[in-house]
């Protein structure tokens, strides 16, 4: 009995030496440490020494039996002068200086759930406050909040539960590349509701917080992250003078159709994606594509010149942004003012619409150049990864489950015998259940 003891207790430290049996009584199993060494709690200076043994008696279990261990426990003496503490005792991985081991707790809260711990207590034959400890250690850990790591930088993204009105909040950190939390909603709520979960000095050591242009994100960040530079995704805000220039174009289409024939027609609807493409990136394609798209881009712009105007105004937005992304932050300033001037004088609606947006979120777009070009560009990324895991799924029936699932696929787990902390995406396919995420510990 005493081997069969020993392999299912799975103490790595502690060797089983002698067990008794009592009939109608708890069994009695002795254990000691297996090894010669150990180390001193304050200094961590490893002591083979000895002054003395003494005995403790232990709670635990072994699957559904209860069973005392009297642990065997050595006096050891700390071999480093300049360690402030002569002796200690040794000590187990699980067993502390209580009555009831971190295994027979959790059994005993497992079995008290429901039914009241006097009774319980009873039926094992062990004390009631044994009980009543474990019940309280259970309520504490499932109450508790399941807080992760918040890191300096923060991005804000929306992702669609269900189209077109069901959305959630998905809150990612892009230099460490995990999801840190999801919420749901669009709202400042959501934000109010992620915040609370960590203190005010927790979220003063978030310095950029990036956000696509949407007003209930700001004014909530504002309040929670008051430390924060606050940062316009670059992509969001190009995209305005994206749509801008695709208005222009469906207007100058009908123009050019009037003035010019069916035929003419077709050459502003078959320009229309090299229009959006960047001139440098147009002029340097030397494939057969690209030339076609040169001449396009040429021709049209050549039959209306409402649409050429439009054309090196988003051109000229993508040189005011370049000068942000490098970080100049007095060249970018005056590169806005003159762009914001430039659409004004032009007198097309769709870029005097799309430059408001520079001067409502002057400010937000501003620490673009100051943190040097930090963007959504990994809180868009994990968006679609986060489709591509619904899509797996075939969705999710609740909202828990749709949470941890994204927290388990996108998060950060534990190697339980280093300590390492790494995203999971990061591990060899297979190998991510044998870490531990913190947020379910």
């Amino acid at each position: 009995m005493a081997d069969g003891i020993n392999l299912r207790l799975g103490r790595r430290d502690m060797n089983v030496f002698r067990t008794i049996d009592r009939a109608g009584e708890r069994p009695v199993v002795h254990v000691a440490g297996r090894h010669l060494a150990a180390l001193c709690p304050s200094c961590a200076h490893p002591s083979v020494d000895t002054n003395g043994t003494g005995w403790r008696d232990v709670i635990d279990v072994v699957r559904t039996l209860v069973i005392t261990l009297s642990v065997c426990v050595r006096r050891f003496v700390c071999s480093n002068e300049a360690c402030g503490q002569r002796t200690f005792d040794e000590r187990f991985e699980g067993i502390g200086r209580g009555g009831a081991s971190e295994r027979a707790l959790g059994f005993f809260a497992d079995l008290a759930r429901g039914r009241a711990t006097a009774a319980v207590a009873r039926d094992l034959g062990v004390p009631d406050h044994y009980l009543r400890l474990a019940v309280g250690r259970a309520r504490a850990r499932a109450t508790a909040p399941k807080r992760r790591r918040l890191g300096r930088r923060l991005a804000i993204d929306e992702c669609a539960l269900r189209k077109p009105f069901v959305f959630a909040t998905v809150f990612s950190d892009p230099e460490r590349g995990v999801v840190v939390d999801v919420a749901p909603g669009r709202d400042g709520a959501a934000i109010w509701a992620f915040a609370g979960l960590y203190s005010r000095s927790e979220r003063a050591g978030v310095q950029v917080v990036s956000m696509d242009c949407h007003n209930p994100y700001r004014h909530m960040v504002r309040l929670v992250f008051p430390h924060a530079l606050i940062v316009a995704d670059a992509f969001h805000v190009h995209r305005r003078f994206l749509d801008a220039l695709t208005e222009v174009r469906k207007a100058a289409a009908h123009r050019i159709a009037r003035h010019h024939g069916r035929n003419a027609w077709r050459l502003a609807k078959a320009a229309r994606y090299a229009l959006l493409r960047a001139r440098e990136a147009l002029e340097a394609d030397s494939s057969e594509r690209g030339a076609r798209q040169r001449a396009a881009v040429a021709d049209v712009c050549a039959l209306d010149d409402q649409l050429a105007v439009a054309y090196e105004l988003k051109e000229a937005f993508r040189t005011a942004m370049a000068f942000g992304r490098a970080g100049d932050v007095a060249t970018f300033c005056a590169a806005l003012d003159l762009f914001d001037a430039l659409c004004r004088g032009s007198k097309i609606t769709p870029f005097k619409i799309a430059a408001g947006l520079l001067r409502r979120w002057r400010t937000e777009i501003v620490n673009y150049a100051k943190t040097g070009g930090a963007s959504n560009a990994w809180a868009e990324a994990v968006n679609h990864l986060i489709k591509n895991q619904k899509r797996q799924a075939h969705g999710y029936r609740t909202w828990e489950g749709f949470r941890s699932q994204i927290i388990w696929c996108f998060g950060e787990v534990v190697d339980p015998e280093t300590g390492e902390i790494v995203p999971l995406r990061s591990l060899p396919r297979g190998q991510g259940a044998n870490w531990l995420q913190p947020q379910f510990a």
